[in-house]
């Protein structure tokens, strides 16, 4: 299986699962994702599909690159933009 083919089927376990919001800012009356309500299951979906999730930072970005763990040549490179705030 191709790391695509891996990081589809990856994708579609993952949107699967069933995650439960931890957080909750009572001030404003909503609930949100805490990282490790979705880190965990994220991980052992990687781990099913043979895929090392290696994650790094700049001040404005947040890069995943998804290894396969089998071949230890494909991967894929995915960017998202870090959103930080001061409390």
């Amino acid at each position: 299986m191709t790391v695509y083919a891996k990081l589809n089927a990856a994708r579609a376990a993952f949107h699967a699962k069933s995650l439960k919001k931890s957080g909750k800012n009572s001030f404003a009356g909503y609930s949100y994702f805490e990282l490790g309500d979705f880190l965990i299951p994220a991980l052992q979906v990687f781990e099913t599909y043979g895929l090392c999730p290696v994650v790094s930072f700049t001040d404005e970005m947040a890069f995943l690159d998804l290894v396969d763990a089998e071949i230890q040549k494909g991967h894929v490179n995915q960017m998202f933009r870090a959103k930080t705030e001061v409390l």
